[in-house]
């Protein structure tokens, strides 16, 4: 009788929500769409959304391309392996990529937006170039259409030099749609405010970018003079496409080197390398106190069997720098050699000089709070306690310096005036384009030191500026190598190796330049390694197995086959 009783209530309580829900006429509403997922977003939105997305996926590779580099020790060894990049290619094409598109597509129908449209054609063309430096063939015109009216879940791979062939029309593209009129004022842009003609002058510096790379496999001079003839490209310090980081700790929005080096805890950042740590210190070169922040002054004892295991190298064999305070060929070659004196407070200085050989395959050893951290610049964490006398040679301090502001909005430099010299240096001295090549060089390397400077100093007010005589010193330093090379292949050397230094904190720009010229030559070459330097990355494993049209038995990344199609060296360790 109970049961029974129960079910009429539940059967009268039904039959009562019935009643109302029809007389409210609820199915008249119609709200089968999600109001938190829009099918149409407004352009401003979707800029912002692609401006962050595609930051996320330069910053996905831009530490390995470092250790690719020997600069950080991430990947330095190359052990990759097909599910290296599950994460970051997934990323790119569900995210910035994705978003980019559907402001071109949402914008070619609408004729007041062209200012957004150009503006997501230049980004496409500039991170989609990114992608085939990384990647090689990818998919590009089948690459969004998972979710149209016909979709396409398996888009075909396009070939990297097809795709850079589009890249360069859409800069074109760009500027014409920069010079309509009658257009709606952007809103959403992180990177300009909406300003039209910096995306014009960007437009141009992108395709620039593309030229330089394929220079040796397309005949690019007349384009190339033609963009520098115009003078629309990016040349100062004010018109660099860099993103600038904010303060906020919640939502987070620090540079990722100051989130890593100052906000986890322990520290989660990766080693740098000793070779740029050594060379640096070795030229006096005024930038270093603001690239790096020691963590300690305390000078371990290798033979503490307790602290043995926390010396950089301790557990490999063949380690060429090792523990730099305990290395005389290091205090020769930066004190003795040099007529400087090794105070106790040099001593204490290169304890912290912590950080790892290329290529170490061996143990982490318990050095986390040892390692050199990122500085000032580009990450605007801690400036280090140094000083510069008379003559411009650093002189250490006695500690670093512990009472630092850590303010993390520092910046990620995309393309900057030094960059666009060097391209221009590199198309000068490899004879298709004129110039004075020296004149930019030394331009080149005093734009980014105060770059440096400028954003080390608005991180942390105890920065100390270099001093005129500092900054001289080393670019007549690199000015003098530069007169001394014996003809143009060994002038871009020299050029390039200083770009290895100013092009600290994108390790892209390193990574391509490295496999289109061979240069610098002199990058340590790794102790120990899984495999060849990689000439792409590894095809990642979930689109094999996902995406029908993809390569099923795609060459190893590290052979001559696999080298993106601009790649005519194809380097190789011998």
């Amino acid at each position: 009788m109970k049961r029974f009783l129960k079910y009429i209530q539940r059967t009268a309580l039904a039959l009562g929500l019935m009643i109302v829900v029809g007389s409210c006429n609820m199915f008249d509403l119609n709200i089968n769409t999600d109001p938190n997922n829009p099918s149409k977003a407004d352009f401003a939105l979707l800029l912002t959304s692609s401006q962050l997305s595609t930051l996320g996926f330069f910053n996905n590779f831009n530490n390995d391309a470092h250790g690719f580099m020997g600069v950080m020790s991430s990947s330095d060894s190359y052990n990759l392996s097909n599910n290296s990049y599950n994460g970051g290619w997934n990323d790119f094409y569900s995210n910035g990529a994705k978003d980019l598109e559907e402001i071109i597509k949402a914008a070619e129908a609408n004729t007041s937006a062209q200012y957004y449209l150009g503006i997501a054609q230049v980004m496409k063309a500039y991170h989609f170039g990114l992608f085939v430096d990384l990647f090689g063939d990818a998919p590009y015109t089948e690459a969004f259409a998972g979710n149209y009216e016909a979709a396409n879940i398996n888009p075909k791979f396009d070939a990297g030099k097809d795709i850079y062939e589009d890249l360069i029309k859409l800069c074109d593209a760009a500027v014409a749609n920069f010079a309509k009129t009658g257009q709606a004022t952007v809103s959403g842009d992180l990177y300009y405010g909406g300003n039209i003609a910096s995306w014009t002058r960007l437009a141009n510096t992108v395709k620039l970018r593309l030229l330089i790379n394929t220079r040796l496999v397309r005949n690019n001079a007349a384009a190339i003079n033609a963009i520098l003839t115009s003078g629309n490209y990016i040349q100062t310090a004010a018109q660099d496409f860099q993103f600038r980081y904010n303060r906020l700790a919640n939502p987070e929005g620090r540079h990722p080197w100051f989130q890593g080096g100052y906000v986890s805890n322990p520290s989660s950042f990766t080693y740098f390398l000793h070779q740029y740590m050594y060379e640096m210190l070795l030229d006096d070169d005024p930038r270093f106190p603001f690239y790096f922040k020691r963590q300690t002054t305390s000078i371990l004892n290798p033979n503490d069997q307790g602290q043995a295991n926390t010396i950089p190298c301790s557990q490999a064999s063949g380690c060429t720098y090792a523990y730099f305070v305990l290395n005389q060929d290091i205090i020769k070659a930066l004190y003795t050699d040099k007529g400087k004196p090794f105070t106790n407070n040099d001593r204490l200085f290169l304890a912290g000089i912590f950080g790892r050989d290329r290529g170490d395959i061996s143990g982490v050893p318990q050095d986390v709070n040892f390692r050199t951290s990122p500085g000032a610049y580009p990450a605007a964490g801690a400036y280090d306690a140094l000083t510069y006398n008379a003559a411009g040679t650093l002189t250490a301090a006695t500690t670093g310096n512990t009472a630092a502001s850590r303010a993390g909005d520092g910046i990620t430099p995309l393309i900057t005036s030094w960059m666009t010299k060097y391209y221009q240096i590199e198309a000068i001295l490899s004879g298709i384009s004129t110039g004075n090549a020296r004149q930019l060089f030394e331009a080149a390397m005093r734009e980014q030191m105060a770059k440096v400077v400028s954003v080390g100093s608005a991180a942390d007010a105890a920065a100390i500026a270099p001093t005129t005589a500092a900054i001289d010193k080393y670019v007549n330093l690199y000015l003098k190598r530069y007169d001394d090379a014996p003809n143009d292949a060994q002038k871009l050397n020299i050029a390039l190796k200083q770009a290895w230094f100013s092009n600290f904190g994108n390790g892209h720009e390193m990574y391509t330049a490295f496999r289109r010229t061979g240069y610098p030559n002199d990058i340590q070459k790794p102790i120990a390694r899984f495999r060849q330097f990689p000439l792409r990355l590894p095809q990642p494993q979930q689109e094999t197995d996902l995406n029908k049209s993809a390569p099923k038995s795609p060459v190893a990344f590290d052979t001559p086959e696999a080298a993106v199609f601009w790649d005519v060296l194809k380097f190789k360790f011998q």
